[in-house]
């Protein structure tokens, strides 16, 4: 994610998730999505660095902080093809997202969001339908019980919900 707009030619730091920061090499590609939109736009790295804060990257065809300023909030994606295969019962959120959650035979709702927290354990939004609130559901093994990604769905323990 796009957290902050650096210098005056156009750079910006990142929020990185990976743990290879050569990912953002010069001439590597991303897919970008703006805040508050689905669209995917197809960009490519023009110069990178690290910093303690993380990577500064310069897009190309981006050379001023206001040019940089329209990507403030933005999420770059690579493809799936070029992820690092998690270890077992590691997931990523994209692949949570979408799957449905039960209780025992009672359908709860479907996971919309994964947070993770350097403070705290990761926790799953899912929403229940039908206009209610989002529950809010610890994503640990003493709740979540179950994760089956083909089919798209996660069990959680029996009479968590109360």
């Amino acid at each position: 994610m796009v957290k902050r707009i650096h210098g005056r030619e156009g750079e910006m730091m990142i929020r990185s998730l990976t743990e290879s920061p050569e990912r953002f090499h010069p001439g590597a590609e991303f897919s970008l999505t703006r805040k508050r939109s689905d669209e995917h736009e197809p960009v490519r790295i023009a110069a990178s660095r690290m910093s303690d804060h993380g990577p500064i990257v310069k897009l190309e065809g981006v050379d001023t902080p206001e040019a940089a300023w329209e990507y403030f909030g933005a999420s770059l994606f690579i493809p799936a093809n070029e992820l690092t295969e998690l270890g077992r019962d590691s997931y990523y959120p994209f692949q949570l997202e979408g799957c449905e959650v039960f209780e025992g035979e009672r359908r709860v709702g479907v996971v919309t969001t994964l947070y993770e927290s350097s403070k705290a354990n990761p926790y799953l939004e899912v929403d229940p339908g039908g206009g209610e609130k989002p529950i809010f559901v610890p994503f640990v093994k003493a709740v979540v019980v179950n994760v089956d990604l083909d089919r798209q769905r996660l069990d959680i323990v029996e009479g968590f919900l109360g």
